[in-house]
């Protein structure tokens, strides 16, 4: 009986496209320069060629949080005190110092000990110390999608009505009638009250000014009487001291002992009376 030979297993590491694939994806540079790259190859990114040095070809960016402790607070405390901060403060450095070189976390270290990482901390929470680009540049518009979808959701068309919404986000759909063409109600309401602070605002200001008149009438009109009562009594001074000077007792004339007006006639004359009245 002849023997079954099983085929060997096959192995996809080995498959010839994917290995003429992986090698052509090799030999190509990127098309992306780094900040820190030569002129020539930030030239050849900009037209959408490859860089050509592999030097120059964008890296992966490493930056520490925005409040990352400093040194001086992390020598201050233990390993252990160390190992609890935030997750992410828990980020890689290189060590090019040491021997031999090795990738050191960040804060895991005190005197005389360093951790290398990724360390406990890095380890449990994965994910969370760092802050994925793309996460982090769509989150706010997945955000601002999101509520805007929820805001433009159709109601259905419950007794015949069907959705509206107005061109103001900060406004919900509502529902109406097919043929109605009423606009947004809240729109409305705004236009509403904005006319009746108008209105109000206009009713005070014709109050006031109308009280205002009004004072000044009254002022005037007391101004008037002052005015007629102090020239009547100007007038009264004015005419009593006109004729008070032509009637009055002048001294006894020695030659017959009567007595003179000073009109000319003997005292009393006949205005005299008035006068002394």
């Amino acid at each position: 009986m002849p023997e079954i030979v099983s085929p060997a297993p096959h192995d996809p590491d080995l498959d010839p496209f994917w290995v003429e694939q992986r090698a052509a994806f090799l030999a190509e540079k990127s098309t992306s320069a780094d900040p820190s790259a030569c002129g020539t190859c930030r030239s050849l990114a900009q037209v959408g060629k490859p860089v050509k040095h592999d030097e120059c070809q964008q890296r992966a960016t490493l930056l520490q949080a925005p409040d990352h402790p400093h040194y001086e607070i992390l020598a201050g405390f233990s390993l252990e005190e160390n190992a609890k901060l935030p997750a992410r403060f828990h980020v890689p450095v290189f060590d090019d110092c040491g021997v031999p070189n090795s990738w050191l976390c960040a804060v895991c270290w005190e005197e005389g000990q360093v951790v290398g990482w990724p360390c406990a901390t890095a380890t449990k929470y994965g994910t969370k110390v760092f802050s994925p680009l793309h996460e982090a540049e769509t989150a706010q518009e997945k955000q601002a999608a999101e509520l805007a979808a929820y805001r433009a959701l159709e109601l259905g068309d419950p007794d015949g009505r069907v959705s509206a919404s107005c061109g103001d986000p900060e406004h919900p759909t509502w529902l109406r009638a097919p043929d109605d063409n009423r606009g947004c109600p809240w729109c409305r309401i705004a236009e509403v009250r904005t006319d009746a602070l108008a209105e109000a605002k206009s009713e005070v200001v014709d109050w006031l000014v109308k009280k205002a008149h009004e004072g000044t009438e009254v002022a005037r009109l007391a101004d008037k009487v002052e005015r007629g009562a102090i020239r009547i009594f100007l007038d009264a001074e004015r005419s009593a001291a006109a004729v008070a000077p032509l009637h009055y007792d002048k001294v006894p004339d020695p030659a017959d002992g009567c007595h003179w007006c000073a009109c000319g006639n003997r005292w009393p004359c006949k205005d005299a009376p008035a006068v002394a009245a």
